[in-house]
C-alpha cells in the first residue's frame, strides 16, 4: 500500500488490480478510508505515477442519495462516482468487488457504518471498531442536537441501479432481487 493514513484515519477497503477510466489495464490501487477515497495510478511495472485523493464528504448527493453507482462499460461492471471535483470510473478484476465497493461507499457517505461488505474472505483489521466508533459518534451528535429517533416507516421505491420495485423499512439496507445490488431505503 502506497498511502500513509492520518492519525484519525482508518482503513475500510483496499484493492489492487484496479483500472480507471476507459483503461482495461488492472495496475492501479484503490483505498477507502473513513475520510478519503484514494486512487493510486501505477505504471505497467508497478511504479507509482500519481495519486488522486477524493474526500468522502465531497461525493455528491441527490435527494439524499450518494452519486455512486455500478454501470456497464464494454460488457464489464464499473464503479462510477460523482464528486465535487468531477467524475471517476473504476473497474476491478472481480465483478463482485465492484458491487461491494459501491455498497460500502454508499454506506460510508450516508453514515450507515454498522455493516460494511468485505472483499473476498478477508476482513480488514479495525473495521468493526471503526464502525462502532462512527456509529457512537453520530449518536452523540444527534443527542447533543436534540434529534430524536423516529420509528422507521415502510417505504416502497425503485432500485437506483435497474429500476425494479423495492420495499422495506426506512434506512434499511435491501438487496434488489433483479440486479442483486444492495442499497439503503
Amino acid at each position: 500500500m502506497d498511502y500513509q493514513l492520518l492519525p484519525h484515519e482508518f482503513m475500510i477497503m483496499h484493492s489492487d488490480h484496479v483500472c480507471s477510466g476507459n483503461s482495461t489495464t488492472l495496475t492501479d490501487e484503490l483505498i477507502l478510508t473513513n475520510l478519503n477515497l484514494v486512487h493510486i495510478k501505477k505504471g505497467i511495472f508497478g511504479g507509482k505515477k500519481s495519486q488522486q485523493l477524493i474526500p468522502i464528504n465531497q461525493i455528491k448527493l441527490f435527494e439524499g442519495k450518494p452519486q455512486v453507482s455500478v454501470c456497464k462499460v464494454n460488457g464489464s461492471k464499473r464503479l462510477e462516482i460523482y464528486y465535487n471535483g468531477g467524475q471517476v470510473v473504476f473497474g476491478f478484476d472481480n465483478a463482485k468487488d465492484t458491487d461491494k465497493w459501491a455498497s460500502n461507499l454508499i454506506k460510508l457517505v450516508t453514515g450507515d457504518t454498522s455493516n460494511f461488505d468485505k472483499l473476498g474472505d478477508s476482513s480488514l483489521f479495525g473495521v468493526d471498531v471503526l464502525a462502532e466508533t462512527l456509529k457512537d459518534t453520530f449518536n452523540v451528535f444527534k443527542t447533543g442536537l436534540g434529534i430524536k429517533e423516529k420509528e422507521p416507516e415502510r417505504i416502497t421505491t425503485k432500485c437506483t441501479f435497474c429500476g425494479a420495485p423495492l420495499s422495506g423499512l426506512a434506512k434499511q439496507t435491501v438487496r434488489c432481487s433483479y440486479c442483486d445490488m444492495e442499497q439503503n431505503l
